[in-house]
């Protein structure tokens, strides 16, 4: 089916390529139907800036969710990347990277995440939890970017791995949710809100949230069994152990009876309880960076450590790496909470990593940095 989808992708912006460029950026997504939030603060400056740009966004699910709908969503992002002179994606598109690139479009790959705990694109080929060497050819993944946006330095290698290009294009920018984060932090947004829903929170216990990344393909009771083990290790700390899980993940709701400290906040994003978090237990997901960047201290409980270093593999290893705490063991997260004296030592040397895996980014110019760059591609 890809290969007939990349023939039409061809055919079409062949086509679309006898239509003017237009002064106009269009941003691409293919995470999910919901707009990222990279995209909406991005778009949202520019027309501030310049309210008579045209500005388009254009969301869909995967291919995973039904090849169909997905490729009738590709050919008309497939137009808009073809006759727009500045195109912004935060993921692999086939409408960007599989036609020839057009003269006089810029693209640029605004990726995702605030970083690269786990290997991913030509960095996991071939591994169960990557693409195929196969069907990275026919999808001609990750072609065609002009620059690649970086949220650190520290990412700048693993990112140059991951798309396959050279570290000069990968430029350390910084996210548009990034600056909002730090911005909300300092003001305490959220906050007050989530504590008056909650009044628990204020109990005196310290504010524990564990907010693992989302595993796909492995038994759907991963995260019943993690979260047991963290609950039992906690029994008889003054602890509130508070589950941010990914929504497409379950949970055994008579934990939530067994264990009296533990809390699911579903209706809340990890992104917003941070705004409540004393301390983030977390394993490989890069929401374990945006908190150190906005100075919560990480703890890493990994359990299947062993397989992620095959698949994906890592390209920072929280048990192996000198300034993280990680265990695949919830006992060995619970006493490093409980003593204080060598916790703090661990924030510290965390805190030490951050400054270094950002070292130079600006935590609230990251928008204005990009929209710059957008404009002088504009003209």
């Amino acid at each position: 089916m890809m290969r007939v989808l990349a023939v039409c992708l061809r055919l079409l912006a062949a086509f679309f390529r006898l239509f003017p460029l237009r002064k106009r950026v269009v941003f691409l997504s293919r995470q999910s139907k919901v707009f990222p939030s990279d995209f909406r603060l991005l778009s949202a400056h520019l027309q501030e800036d310049d309210p008579t740009l045209e500005v388009r966004i254009f969301a869909t699910d995967s291919e995973l969710s039904g090849m169909l709908q997905f490729a009738l969503h590709m050919f008309e992002q497939l137009w808009f990347a073809s006759t727009s002179r500045v195109v912004v994606l935060d993921g692999y598109n086939p409408t960007v990277c599989i036609p020839r690139k057009r003269q006089g479009v810029f693209v640029i790959q605004l990726w995702h995440a605030a970083g690269a705990f786990k290997k991913f694109g030509f960095q996991s080929l071939d591994t169960p939890a990557g693409r195929s060497t196969a069907h990275a050819e026919t999808a001609c993944m990750h072609r065609n970017y002009d620059i690649i946006a970086a949220a650190g330095p520290g990412a700048i290698e693993a990112y140059s791995e991951a798309f396959g290009y050279p570290p000069s294009a990968v430029i350390a920018t910084g996210l548009p949710h990034i600056d909002r984060l730090v911005k909300r932090m300092a003001e305490r947004e959220g906050s007050a809100d989530i504590r008056a829903m909650n009044s628990w929170l204020d109990n005196g216990n310290l504010n524990v949230v564990y907010a693992p990344t989302l595993r796909r393909d492995v038994d759907a009771s991963w995260l019943t069994r993690a979260v047991d083990g963290l609950a039992e290790a906690l029994a008889d700390a003054p602890v509130n152990l508070i589950v941010s899980k990914h929504p497409l993940t379950t949970i055994d709701e008579r934990l939530l009876v067994q264990h009296k400290h533990v809390h699911v906040l579903a209706r809340y994003s990890t992104t917003s309880l941070l705004s409540v978090t004393d301390v983030l237990v977390s394993d490989y997901s890069a929401i374990s960076l945006e908190a150190g960047l906005v100075g919560i201290p990480v703890l890493f409980y990994v359990p299947d450590i062993e397989q992620y270093r095959t698949s994906p593999g890592l390209n920072i290893d929280p048990v192996a790496h000198p300034q993280h705490f990680g265990s695949a063991n919830a006992a060995d997260i619970a006493a490093m909470l409980m003593n204080r004296e060598e916790f703090d030592v661990v924030a510290r040397r965390y805190q030490a990593f951050i400054c270094s895996y950002y070292a130079g980014v600006d935590p609230i110019g990251s928008t204005r940095q990009i929209a710059r760059m957008i404009d002088e591609h504009l003209l």
